[in-house]
């Protein structure tokens, strides 16, 4: 799986470079900010990829005692890192945009934006894909993140080419002064449209750094999974201890026998059916039945 991981990431940080020198190239020659909001968003997603490379074999390191949970936070923290710094050059380009719509707006070659956006887009579009159909395989949450990177780029490319060819036709009309501030407009537009997105990713990253149980959604899942598993066992559940931190999800559940008598293999097996049914549904998940001994002479 490390290996995959680390093809996938060179393949999207070789796309990405190739895609940045040309946005950069384009952006000065077409002097639009929107063009280089979307430059910098890639210059940020390729400096925490290239880090990542570094940093994968640690993902894939055993735990061991000092290291309970191994090196699983750490994905977590890079990614949460990536998400902070879009999140703070997103709010920090819509209010240069603001300002400059304030001071009278500017002009920018709209055709030339148009055709390149659409031939970005394709690009990403591509790009996109073949990374989300990698993903598939191995379900990584740094592949994750960089899937959903690449579908903001092909949002947001797409957009920019059908809003810059549109534009065009106002001009002659009496909307034609709106063309000086649309360039800020698609810019503000675009960093709202991205703004859920990004603080869904920071709210699953932040629970998974500090070590909080997954999203209502998934823990609905893991209990339904479970319970369909342990029907047949006369036993009672008595918690649920559900972590999750980077790919991996902890998850231990502390039950009772209705007679006060433990059957290994029952046990045994229960557990191995419930691991199973979990990792393939699920994946990436260690699954562990306690018996809690507290509670069974109660």
């Amino acid at each position: 799986m490390e290996k995959k991981e680390r093809k996938i990431i060179l393949f999207s940080l070789f796309a990405g470079l190739v895609l940045l020198f040309i946005e950069i190239a384009m952006s000065i020659e077409t002097n639009s900010q929107a063009m280089l909001m979307d430059a910098l968003y890639d210059s940020i997603d390729i400096i925490i990829v290239a880090l990542t490379l570094f940093l994968i074999n640690l993902y894939h390191k055993p735990i061991s005692e000092k290291k309970p949970f191994g090196f699983s936070q750490l994905e977590s923290f890079f990614i949460l890192l990536k998400t902070f710094m879009i999140l703070a050059l997103n709010v920090s380009i819509i209010i240069n945009a603001v300002v400059l719509i304030v001071n009278g707006g500017r002009e920018v070659d709209v055709t030339t934006i148009s055709v390149f956006q659409f031939v970005l887009f394709i690009g990403n579009l591509v790009t996109w894909i073949m990374i989300r159909h990698f993903n598939k395989k191995i379900n990584s949450p740094t592949i994750k993140a960089e899937v959903l990177s690449w579908k903001a780029d092909v949002f947001y490319s797409i957009g920019l080419a059908f809003a810059f060819f549109m534009v065009q036709f106002l001009k002659g009309t009496k909307f034609n002064n709106l063309v000086l501030y649309f360039d800020q407009i698609v810019v503000i537009i675009s960093g709202i449209i991205m703004l859920p997105d990004l603080l869904k990713v920071l709210k699953e990253n932040i629970t998974s750094v500090l070590l909080f149980a997954p999203s209502d959604e998934l823990v609905s899942k893991i209990k339904s999974i479970v319970e369909k598993s342990l029907e047949n066992m006369d036993a009672e559940i008595l918690h649920y201890d559900i972590i999750k931190t980077g790919r991996k999800i902890w998850i231990s559940i502390y039950f009772k026998t209705m007679n006060d008598i433990l059957d290994v293999k029952q046990l045994k097996q229960k557990t191995l059916e419930c691991s199973e049914k979990l990792n393939k549904q699920i994946g990436n998940v260690y699954f562990e039945l306690v018996p809690d001994v507290e509670n069974y002479y109660n």
